[in-house]
C-alpha cells in the first residue's frame, strides 16, 4: 500500500483580515467587483505564480498571496514565517490548492497546510481622517528619485506614461470641478494608462492603483474619481495582469501594503519625518513598482491640494 504524505502544518506569521470572509464565502462580491472574492469552504484553485518571496494562489476571479514576513502585510496576503518559507521551495504553478475556513492546503511540488489563527488576522482599511499635511507630502513626493528604464521598452513607455498622467490629471481636476462629461473623459484617459508598460504590474498600473487608493479616502475629498476608476478596473483583467487588476481593485477599497498605508496615515498626521520613512519604504517595491505606486499618490495630493478647504483660522466659534 502506497504511504500518504502528511502536509506540513505551518502558522502563518500574520494575514488580511479581510480573507476571513473570503474564505468563508460569505461576500456578496460579484466577479470582476472591487470587494474580496467569495469562495466556498472546499473550493479548490491552483498556484498561479512563484516568485523569491511570494506564491500567488489563483482562486476564483482573484488571487491570494503567500509571502515571506520580510515583505509587508498586504491585501488577500498570509505571511510565512521565515523560519517555515523553505516548505514551499518545491511550489509549482498549477500545484493543486485547497480552500478551508482556516486554512490554505498546497499539494504537489509543496505539500504545506497553511493554518491561520484568529490572533495573526492584520485589518487594512482606508483612514477617515482629513489630511493635514498635504503641502509637506508634495514636497517628499518630488524629493523621491526616479528609477532609471530596465529596458528599451520601458524607456519608451516612459514617454506615453507621462503624457497619460498630464492627460488624466486634466480631466480628473474638470470631474472634482464639476464638469459634464467630465466622468467619460475621466475613465477613457485612466483606460489609456492601464497595461502602460512592462511587469508583473505595469507603471500605468501603479500610478492608477496609487491614485485609487487615496481617492478611497474620504478626507482627501476625491470620492469622485472612484466611479470611473472602478469601471476601468471591471476592465482590468482582460487589459492587463491579473495581480495588477487585483491590486486596483484591493486599492479602490483603501486596501494597500501596509507601506501605503503607512505614508497616507503619515500625510493625514501632518507628520513630515513618518512622510519620508514610509515613501523611502514605498520607492523600494520593485524596480519600479515603488515609484510609480508614489507617482500616483503624488497625483491625489496635487489634486487634493485644489480643493478649497476650511482655514484652521477660521474654523470654529465665530460669535
Amino acid at each position: 500500500m502506497t504511504p500518504v504524505a502528511t502536509p506540513v502544518a505551518l502558522s502563518a506569521s500574520s494575514w488580511d483580515a479581510a480573507l476571513e470572509e473570503t474564505l468563508s464565502g460569505g461576500s456578496r462580491a460579484q466577479p470582476h467587483s472591487t470587494g474580496p472574492v467569495a469562495v466556498a469552504a472546499g473550493t479548490r484553485g491552483a498556484v498561479h505564480s512563484v516568485h523569491g518571496r511570494v506564491v500567488n494562489l489563483r482562486v476564483g476571479d482573484g488571487l491570494i498571496a503567500l509571502a515571506h514576513e520580510s515583505l509587508d502585510d498586504a491585501p488577500w496576503t498570509v505571511r510565512l514565517h521565515a523560519a517555515d518559507w523553505s516548505a514551499l521551495s518545491g511550489a509549482r504553478v498549477g500545484d493543486d490548492v485547497r480552500i478551508t475556513r482556516n486554512a490554505l492546503s498546497l499539494s504537489g511540488g509543496a505539500l504545506v497546510r497553511v493554518l491561520l489563527a484568529p490572533d495573526g488576522a492584520r485589518s487594512l482599511t482606508p483612514d477617515a481622517g482629513v489630511p493635514v499635511g498635504l503641502p509637506a507630502a508634495l514636497a517628499v513626493l518630488d524629493g523621491v528619485p526616479s528609477p532609471a528604464a530596465s529596458t528599451p521598452f520601458g524607456a519608451l513607455a516612459a514617454d506615453a506614461l507621462s503624457a497619460g498622467i498630464r492627460r488624466l490629471t486634466r480631466t480628473a481636476r474638470a470631474l472634482l470641478d464639476g464638469e459634464p462629461d467630465a466622468a467619460e473623459a475621466t475613465t477613457a484617459a485612466a483606460l489609456r494608462l492601464l497595461g502602460l508598460g512592462e511587469g508583473l504590474t505595469p507603471s500605468g498600473d501603479d500610478v492608477l492603483s496609487g491614485l485609487a487608493f487615496v481617492a478611497a479616502h474620504p478626507g482627501f475629498g476625491l470620492t469622485a474619481l472612484r466611479h470611473p476608476l472602478r469601471l476601468v478596473a471591471e476592465s482590468a483583467e482582460q487589459r492587463t495582469t491579473l495581480l495588477s487588476a487585483v491590486t486596483l481593485r484591493a486599492a479602490l477599497e483603501g486596501r494597500a501594503r501596509a507601506r501605503l498605508h503607512d505614508l497616507v496615515g503619515a500625510i493625514i498626521a501632518g507628520d513630515e519625518r513618518a512622510m519620508h520613512r514610509a515613501a523611502a519604504h514605498t520607492a523600494e517595491i520593485g524596480h519600479t513598482s515603488g515609484y510609480d505606486l508614489l507617482t500616483g499618490i503624488r497625483l491625489g495630493v496635487v489634486l487634493a491640494l485644489d480643493i478649497p478647504r476650511p482655514s484652521p483660522f477660521t474654523e470654529g466659534d465665530h460669535r
